[in-house]
């Protein structure tokens, strides 16, 4: 089985399925994708496709029915566990699947602030990307939150509609030199280092950021509250039975097998050193040919 139907995911389950395996695919949201529905802009680095990531999940569910893939969606694992000579994924539903194999490829989500106002405000000017609402904030007032190239790429395409922009990080900015000296020469965008967002505020929509600093809070007025502080794996209902990293990344060999027996891991959530469509294809054929040798003993 293959629990997540990101590219990871679906490339395992067409793969297993090519190579005479039976499959099943689980995945927690109700269509294939993952990530790919976040990702707005062009995507670069697959071959054959040119266009926002939302087309090209739409072109994996197509494979998937006509591989003839069995796969549900709305079904979030919610533990791992041995099972005889194979393994147990339980469902947070009720129930669970029981396979001679499982591969994990949960991929990532974005990381939250867990501040007052971020969840109530959520789609009522608290976003997680520039790309997808720089038309909605146009000549705005809004605040970019993170120091990496994420980020630091946001405020340059909202600073490019127009907004005043406020990039709020809390220590020294991790973007890479280009994205720094850009920022640094757009007058539209003002840097904040040092400073951390305590809550978001408004009530029927976005209002303002209260910002803690070395010098105390403050507040400083916004319409918009872009949020970029990195991703994180998703991993939690796995964590107990599969080595992670500290930072709860699936440790994995280079055929992508895990320190549990019968299970593999594929994509972002092994934290592969480039994180693109490519290497989560890559990842996933290099596991599943070790998965089909392993069962054929």
């Amino acid at each position: 089985m293959v629990v997540g139907a990101g590219p990871a995911g679906v490339m395992a389950a067409l793969l297993a399925r090519w190579q005479g395996l039976s499959v099943t695919l689980i995945e927690a949201s109700a269509s294939p994708g993952g990530q790919l529905h976040r990702v707005y802009g062009a995507l670069t680095g697959v071959p054959g496709y040119s266009g926002a990531g939302a087309g090209l999940a739409v072109l994996l569910a197509r494979q998937l029915e006509e591989g003839g893939i069995e796969w549900r969606g709305g079904c979030e694992a919610s533990a791992l566990e041995s099972a005889g000579e194979g393994v147990r994924v339980a469902q947070a539903s009720g129930g669970g699947v029981v396979a001679r194999a499982a591969l994990i490829a949960t991929g990532l989500r974005n990381r939250t602030l867990g501040v007052p106002g971020e969840r109530e405000l959520a789609g009522r000017g608290v976003s997680t990307s520039g790309t997808r609402d720089r038309e909605r904030v146009t000549g705005r007032r809004v605040v970019v939150v993170g120091g990496g190239d994420a980020a630091f790429e946001n405020a340059l395409i909202l600073a490019a509609t127009g907004c005043a922009v406020t990039l709020i990080s809390r220590g020294v900015p991790r973007a890479r030199p280009r994205f720094r000296q850009r920022v640094a020469a757009e007058p539209r965008i003002e840097r904040l280092e040092g400073g951390r967002v305590t809550a978001i505020l408004g009530t029927a929509a976005v209002e303002g950021v209260r910002v803690a600093g070395a010098s105390g809070e403050r507040v400083l007025p916004a319409e918009a509250v872009f949020v970029k502080i990195g991703q994180l794996p998703n991993t939690e209902w796995c964590r107990n039975a599969v080595a992670c990293d500290a930072d709860g990344y699936l440790c994995v060999d280079g055929n992508g097998a895990t320190s549990q027996a019968a299970v593999w891991a594929a994509g972002d959530v092994t934290r592969p050193p480039v994180p693109t469509v490519a290497a989560a294809s890559a990842g996933a054929t290099y596991a599943v040919t070790a998965i089909r040798k392993a069962l054929q003993g």
